[in-house]
Formats: structure tokens, C-alpha cells, sequence
């Protein structure tokens, strides 16, 4: 097979390439072959550190990797002879070829063709490099349209477009600003081989490349309905230059302008979207939901079809990201069946705590959560059946109904919390929640001002509702203490600083560099509502949701105990504000017997009372989880650990850490 593959190949060839031609699939085996052994590499070394023993793969992986390069060989050596061997000429006549392909199977028009090559250039030339075999057409088709399969990538594209053309059917009287031709515009682009052959290697063959990057960071960059080609990496003339050719002999809209959009009067300045292209956006967003995540029915209500999480909005500015939660809004609320939606007692008291204005959200956003529920605990008990070789078609069962009501409710708590509420609001209900800490004896009154010292800054810099809502504080303990279960996560965290507390007391002698108030600090972010939300989400209720991924990148990235602050993902003015934050420091730099500009904060070496904090809270995690608490532990037994736990720090930090255990092992001799 590979034989009639490397003759198709050569055939597309002069003379002067064809040897080449002929290796093209080989070579791509060997490179995708030690692209995978290095992914593998790198995967290992984060799961098991840099230890000799373990930098070889089982002889299952490395079949594995061999059978992938292969699957990946022949379309990556397609995509390299078309972007890397064929002169610009013979790829352009290539292309023609298999674009009127594509017109006679209905894919596309003969009148979209010029907006299919809107951001390729003319590269054809007289020079004697651009050659080309125009008595080959066959075999063009035949390795394009057939064996590399791109009318596979122009059936998703096409089918894409499709969904676009229907959401904006449906919703174009919300978004009377969005001109009908660049609907019928939208990603014509993916058409052409600059694109089309990249995105054919990723979705159609799932193969990775250079060519696909180039592919997908030419379309983000370009198609002014993306936020990356309005980013400010652009020279601000580069971004005029690229938005006068997309619009260059594009129809007026009444206005004089190409689409009504003076170009002039734009501040390209700003990273914000121009409003069409803001809306053809959101109309993008609500396309793929529809096709993808929503089951293409047709009879979708208006409010099912609009509805999408908060998080898919933050790839706009936060005034666009307003804007479109507004649009949202008002296209739900006009869509009023969502006031015979029947809801629960405690999802009634839910409702009371939003803004009135943000109603209809609610109760969509609820419907639709409690229907993912019971689809996700359905495909879960599916799996299980399967791993049990029983062929049996999982009915929902009432409990299992019941289960995802709770689930929909606890998410909902969080999303309300978090995204609906403000954050005068949420300052208000944290209050009354660490006041019943408190009265509880979970935490004492002086722990209150460490506990939000991560949040001032969303306090100051959040904009108060136009629309507040005023809640009792016994309606608060009710749904956050009692029904969300918040106060099983603030038992957890006082369990863990309890094993913190105890650890300390056995190793203080070791640690000379960690103080009292260091230990009493310990965790203690983890009772503000930023932080407890998500960790209630995940640890009480099981539950693996953004809420709770952004809670724990908060803890991780702001307390100075985990060497994520410390991380070169972060620059050096970032991780110096960050602890100037935790350590409350103004002019005075020194605290805790240490001076926060002698650090080098070009490195990822934490300072060193924060990395022994750092084994101290994983001493007490382990002696606390598994080691059953024994009290008479030897020091040898308390501080042993398994080396991939120490594959987090640096190089220079992991000796540190080493060095201290092995001293206080020394201790029971």
C-alpha cells in the first residue's frame, strides 16, 4: 500500500524531486516517531521525574508509538510535498483542480472562490523554480480529493457553515448590525490550501505538524472574527492593512461603507472587536454549540439554542464580554417559556439571591445543567456496564435522577456565586459565612483578615450590579452552610491545618525558618468564598468543574507554600506583586526574617521558608491520608515520600528538600 501511495507521490514530481518524493513518507515516520518518543519523554519526567530507570518506554509503548507514526506517516507527507516540495505554481494549479471539486459535490460556489483566497497571495512567478505537471490532474484528485481525504475537511467546514447560516436565521433580529454576506462569508477561508491542508491533518487525521499550526494561526490571525487578529501583538497598520483587504469589494450597507463599517473610525488601538465581527463571533459560538454540543435539533428553543457557559466569553475584553452577556440575556428573556419551568424549593430560594434581570439565565442555565447531569451519569454508567462486559442500554433511574438534580443545584450555586453576584455582594456573604465559622469554633475572629487578603483586589477592582440584591443572612447559611455544604469543606481545611499544626510540632527543630504565625496562616485563603466555592465542588461534591479548577489555580498561583507562584510562567513583577500582596509588605520589604528584594525572581526557586513550608504540608497531607494518623511515627516513616512528589520543584529546590529529610532521618539513628 505504502508503494502505491510513494508512486502517487512521485507522480506529482519533476524529475529533480521524485528521489525525494520517494522518502517523503519514511521521513515522516521517523520525525513523527521521535516527535512521540519526546512527548512520552516529557510526559514521564513530569510524572516520575528525572530518575535513569525511568527514561525507557515498555516495549507496548514504544509498539504503540510505532503503530501511530505510521497511521500519521503518509497524510503528513502529503501535506509536506503539497506546502513544502510543490513550487507555489504547481500547489496553485493543485488547488484549482480540487476547489472546483469541491463546487461540483456542493461544498462551495463558484462565487465564494474569492473570498476563499482573501489573505493568500499571488505567489505564482516566471522563475525557472515554478514548475508545473499539468497532465497529472488525475492523480491529483486521486491523493487530494481521495487518499488524504480533504473533502472530509470540506464536509466539517461545510457542514460548519451551515450550522452558522442557521443560528444566524434564527437570531438575526437580535443582530441587525451583522450584514447577511458575512454570514454567507464566514470561514471561506478554511477552503483554501493555506489553511485547508493544516486543519485537514489535525480534524481529519488527528496528526499534529508545523503545517497545522501555521494552518490555524493563519485563520486566527486573519479572520477578523477571531479576538487574536485584533490583539495588540499586531502593529496597529497591520491590523488596518489586514481588515481594509478582508473587506476590499465587499458590498455597502447603506451607510457608504463596506458592511456600514468605517475602517477610519476604528481605534485600533484597542484589542476590542469591531461590532460585526464581535457578533459574527458570538453567532460562531452559538453554531458550534448547535452542531456540536446540542444534538442539531431543529425545534430548540430560543433560549436552549443562546444559552453558553460564562467561561467560552473570556476569550473577549471585559467590556465585550459584557456586551455579550447582554445579548444572551435579552435574547432569553424574549424567549418566555422559561416561566413555566418548574423548580424545586431550594433552587426557588437560589433564584431569589439573582438579579431579576439575570432570571431567565438562571433558569436556563439550571434546565440545561440538570439535562448535562443526567447525560453524564447516564455515559458513566455505561462505562462501568461496559468494563463489566454487560451489553445493557442504562435507563435512568430515579436516583440517578435525583443525583444529577443535585448536582445541577450544587454547579448552579457555584455559577451564582461566582458569576452572577458582584462583588459587593460576595464580600457581604463572606462576612456572614466566616461569622458562622467562627461561632462554630472552625476558625477565630483574628483568622478573618488573612483569609480574604487575596481578594481585595476583585473587591476594588469589580464594578458594583446595577441591579443588587439584598439577602438575608439566614437565606445565606441556609443555601451555602446547610445545602451546598460549604461548612464540610471548612471542616476538611481545619482537619488539614490540624496535621499541619501536628507536623510542625514534630519537625519545628528542623525548620528554624518557619514561624508561628507562618504555621496559623497556613491554608487559610482556602475559607474565602474565591477559593472554598470550587473546593466544595470538587471535594465534597465530586464534582470536576471550571469553578473549581479556577479556585485551586488561585490557591496555587498566589500562596507562596506551592512552587506554581514561583513558576516562570509568571514574570518577575508578577510573583513580586503576588507576595507583596500575601505579605501585606508597602515600603517595608522584610517580613518573616526574610527580604523579598534579595530574591531572584528570574528563577523558580521559592524562597526557603516557603519550600519548607511546602514539605511540611506534604508530610501532613501524608501522615494525615495515608499513614492512619499513627501518632508514633519514626521520623524515617513521617517524612518519606515517593520521589515523583518532588518532581514539582526545581532542580536546586528538590536538593534542598532532600538534603532536610535526609538530616532529619538522621535523627532516629
Amino acid at each position: 500500500m505504502e508503494s502505491i501511495y510513494t508512486d502517487l507521490i512521485a507522480h506529482t514530481l519533476p524529475d529533480s524531486l521524485k528521489e525525494l518524493g520517494k522518502q517523503l513518507i519514511e521521513s515522516s515516520k521517523r520525525t513523527e516517531e521521535e516527535r512521540l518518543k519526546g512527548r512520552n519523554r516529557k510526559a514521564r519526567k513530569h510524572r516520575q521525574g528525572t530518575l535513569e530507570d525511568n527514561d525507557k518506554d515498555s516495549e507496548e509503548a514504544e509498539i504503540k508509538r510505532k503503530r501511530k507514526a505510521e497511521e500519521a506517516a503518509f497524510p503528513i507527507a502529503v501535506a509536506r510535498l503539497i506546502m513544502e516540495l510543490w513550487s507555489p505554481r504547481m500547489r496553485r494549479h493543485a488547488e484549482i483542480l480540487i476547489l472546483q471539486k469541491a463546487i461540483q459535490e456542493g461544498y462551495l460556489k463558484q462565487k465564494h472562490l474569492h473570498w476563499v483566497h482573501v489573505f493568500d497571495k499571488d505567489d505564482e512567478g516566471d522563475s525557472e523554480d515554478e514548475w508545473v505537471i499539468d497532465n497529472v490532474d488525475d492523480v491529483i484528485i486521486e491523493l487530494i480529493w481521495e487518499k488524504f481525504n480533504i473533502k472530509e475537511h470540506f464536509c466539517q467546514v461545510s457542514s460548519h457553515r451551515m450550522w452558522i447560516q442557521r443560528s444566524y436565521d434564527r437570531l438575526k433580529e437580535f443582530v441587525p448590525s451583522l450584514h447577511p454576506e458575512i454570514i454567507e462569508r464566514h470561514d471561506l477561508s478554511k477552503f483554501a490550501f493555506s489553511q485547508a491542508i493544516g486543519y485537514c491533518l489535525k480534524w481529519v487525521h488527528s496528526a499534529h505538524h508545523d503545517i497545522w499550526t501555521a494552518a490555524c494561526d493563519l485563520h486566527l490571525y486573519h479572520e477578523p472574527h477571531h479576538p487574536q487578529s485584533w490583539s495588540n501583538a499586531h502593529a496597529i497598520e497591520d491590523k488596518r492593512k489586514k481588515l481594509e483587504n478582508w473587506v476590499k469589494d465587499a458590498c455597502d450597507f447603506g451607510s457608504g461603507f463596506p458592511y456600514g463599517l468605517d475602517l477610519a473610525t476604528l481605534d485600533l488601538n484597542s484589542e476590542d472587536l469591531a461590532e460585526p465581527f464581535l457578533l459574527e463571533s458570538f453567532i460562531d459560538m452559538v453554531g458550534v454549540e448547535w452542531e456540536r454540543k446540542k444534538g442539531q435539533q431543529l425545534d430548540i428553543t430560543t433560549r436552549e439554542l443562546v444559552y453558553m457557559d460564562d467561561r467560552f466569553l473570556n476569550r473577549y475584553s471585559k467590556t465585550q464580554h459584557q456586551m455579550i452577556s447582554e445579548l444572551i440575556e435579552q435574547i432569553i428573556s424574549s424567549d418566555e417559556s422559561w416561566k413555566d419551568t418548574t423548580l424545586s424549593r431550594r433552587d426557588r430560594l437560589l433564584l431569589s439571591t439573582v438579579p431579576e434581570s439575570k432570571h431567565a439565565v438562571f433558569v436556563c442555565q439550571h434546565e440545561l445543567q440538570k439535562k448535562y447531569e443526567e447525560k453524564r451519569l447516564k455515559r458513566l454508567h455505561q462505562k462501568e456496564s461496559e468494563e463489566q462486559n454487560e451489553e445493557t442500554d442504562i435507563v435512568l433511574s430515579q436516583e440517578m435522577i435525583d443525583k444529577a438534580s443535585d448536582n445541577a443545584f450544587f454547579i448552579m450555586v457555584s455559577k451564582v456565586v461566582m458569576e452572577l453576584w458582584d462583588a459587593a455582594l460576595r464580600k457581604h456573604v463572606n462576612g456572614v459565612i466566616l461569622k458562622k465559622a467562627i461561632e462554630d469554633r472552625i476558625i477565630s475572629s483574628h483568622d478573618v483578615d488573612w483569609i480574604m487578603i487575596l481578594d481585595k483586589q476583585e473587591e476594588e477592582n469589580e464594578d458594583v450590579t446595577s441591579d443588587p440584591v439584598a439577602i438575608d443572612d439566614g437565606i445565606v447559611i441556609k443555601l451555602l452552610w446547610d445545602d451546598f455544604r460549604l461548612r464540610e469543606h471548612f471542616s476538611q481545611v481545619q482537619v488539614h491545618r490540624h496535621w499541619i499544626r501536628q507536623s510542625y510540632n514534630r519537625l519545628a527543630k528542623f525548620m528554624p525558618e518557619l514561624t508561628d504565625e507562618i504555621i496559623e496562616r497556613h491554608d487559610l485563603t482556602k475559607f474565602a468564598l474565591s477559593q472554598s466555592i470550587g473546593y466544595t465542588l470538587k471535594w465534597v461534591h465530586d464534582l470536576n468543574h471550571p469553578i473549581w479548577r479556577k479556585s485551586c489555580n488561585i490557591h496555587l498561583h498566589y500562596e507562596p507554600h506551592h512552587p506554581q507562584l514561583w513558576s516562570k510562567k509568571h514574570t518577575p513583577e508578577k510573583k513580586k506583586a503576588f507576595l507583596e500582596t500575601w505579605l501585606c509588605l508597602q515600603d517595608d520589604k522584610n517580613k518573616y526574617g526574610f527580604d523579598l528584594n534579595s530574591l531572584d525572581l528570574t528563577t523558580e526557586n521559592m524562597a526557603r521558608m516557603f519550600l519548607v513550608e511546602s514539605l511540611l504540608d506534604m508530610v501532613a497531607v501524608e501522615w494525615e491520608r495515608n499513614k492512619n494518623q499513627r501518632p508514633d511515627l519514626t521520623y524515617t516513616e513521617l517524612v518519606y515520600m515517593e520521589d515523583r512528589f518532588l518532581t514539582r520543584y526545581s532542580d536546586y529546590d528538590r536538593a534542598l528538600i532532600v538534603d532536610l529529610m535526609n538530616e532529619i532521618r538522621k535523627a532516629d539513628e
